[in-house]
C-alpha cells in the first residue's frame, strides 16, 4: 500500500505521518511526503498510489487543483485543511472526507477508518502476489500454507502457488478457524485432510485432495487423527 502526504507545514506533516503509520502498520509499504504540488503530482503520475492526504494552502497553491490535473483517480483523497468552508468542494470531486485543522487524533483516525473500511475486501478473500500484482484469491481455495522465512507459500486447490509478505503465525490469525497448524512450518485447510501416515520413528505426514507428504508434528498427531476420524 501506498499513501502520499502533501502538506506544507513540517509539524502537522510530520504528526500525519505518525498516525498513518499507526493505522496501518505493517500493510504500509511506502509512505511520501511532498510540500508542493508540482512534487506531489509527479509522485501520484509516476505510479499508482492508494491513498492522498492533502493540504489545500501549499505555499499559496490550490490543493485542489492537484486533483483536477490529476485527472481519472485510482486513488482516494482525505483532505486536511483549516478552511472548511470549502468542504462541499471536496466533496464535488470525489474526495473522500475532509479533516478540518485544527483536529484531534480521533478525527483523523476516524477518516483513516473509513477508508480502511471502504477498501476491505470480502472477508473470504485474501490478498496474494501472483504474476508480479496483487490479487484477491478465495480462502475456499486454499489447500494449505507453508511458511517460507519471514513470508509465506500459499498452496491452492489446482496446484498453484502464490507469494505472501506475511510470516505463517499472522497468516493464521486471518483465516477461519478450519486451518490448523500441524507443524511449525505448515497450516492446513482441515475440510481437505485425507489421511495421515504414520512412519517409522514416530513421524507423521499429511495428505490432502492436493498434496501428499505434509509434516505433522508429535503434539498435533492426535489432533489430526481426531479430525480425520470425526
Amino acid at each position: 500500500m501506498k499513501i502520499v502526504i502533501l502538506e506544507d507545514e513540517p509539524l502537522i506533516a510530520r504528526r500525519l505521518e505518525r498516525e498513518v503509520r499507526a493505522h496501518f502498520g505493517a500493510r504500509l509499504a511506502h509512505l511520501v511526503l511532498h510540500d508542493g504540488l508540482e512534487q506531489a503530482l509527479a509522485e501520484l503520475q509516476a505510479g499508482p498510489c492508494d491513498l492522498l492526504l492533502l493540504d489545500l494552502n501549499l505555499h499559496g497553491a490550490d490543493g485542489y487543483a492537484l486533483l483536477r490535473l490529476a485527472g481519472k483517480r485510482s486513488f482516494q483523497t482525505i483532505v486536511v485543511s483549516a478552511h472548511a468552508e470549502r468542504s462541499i468542494t471536496a466533496f464535488d470531486l470525489g474526495v473522500l472526507d475532509f479533516v478540518a485543522k485544527p483536529f484531534s487524533r480521533e478525527r483523523l483516525q476516524q477518516a483513516l477508518q473509513r477508508y480502511t473500511d471502504l477498501s476491505r475486501p470480502p472477508q473470504f478473500s485474501l490478498a496474494v502476489k501472483k504474476r508480479g500484482a496483487l490479487e484477491w484469491i478465495a480462502i475456499a481455495e486454499i489447500d494449505h500454507v507453508q511458511a517460507d522465512g519471514h513470508y509465506s507459500n500459499i498452496v491452492l486447490c489446482n496446484g498453484e502457488e502464490c507469494f505472501h509478505d506475511l510470516p505463517i503465525e499472522k497468516i493464521m490469525a486471518l483465516l477461519p478457524p478450519h486451518f490448523l497448524r500441524v507443524h511449525r512450518s505448515y497450516l492446513v485447510n482441515s475440510l481437505f485432510f485425507q489421511r495421515l501416515h504414520i512412519s517409522a520413528g514416530g513421524k507423521y505426514a499429511l495428505d490432502t485432495q492436493t498434496s501428499t507428504g505434509i509434516p505433522v508434528s508429535r503434539g498435533n498427531y492426535a489432533l489430526l487423527k481426531q479430525r480425520l476420524l470425526g
